[in-house]
């Protein structure tokens, strides 16, 4: 499987980081995305609050796109 990124002007100091850390622990730079993926991924989130609105009135979706 592959997967490609769009990585914007302002964010590519971090693939420069990823090359030289390739580079220095001699590992594959997808192997170092996958890993801190996983670590990522393992990480808990917490919980969002809930919120009550309050009572809402039914809605139309062709009101969303009227001034």
């Amino acid at each position: 499987m592959h997967l490609n990124i769009y990585v914007p002007a302002n964010r590519q100091h971090v693939i420069a980081r990823l090359e030289e850390a390739s580079r220095r622990l001699g590992r594959p730079k997808n192997d170092l995305v996958l890993q801190a993926l996983e670590e990522f991924l393992k990480t808990p989130r917490p919980e969002l609050p809930k919120y009550r609105l309050g009572p809402i009135r039914p809605w139309k979706r062709a009101e969303l796109y009227e001034p």
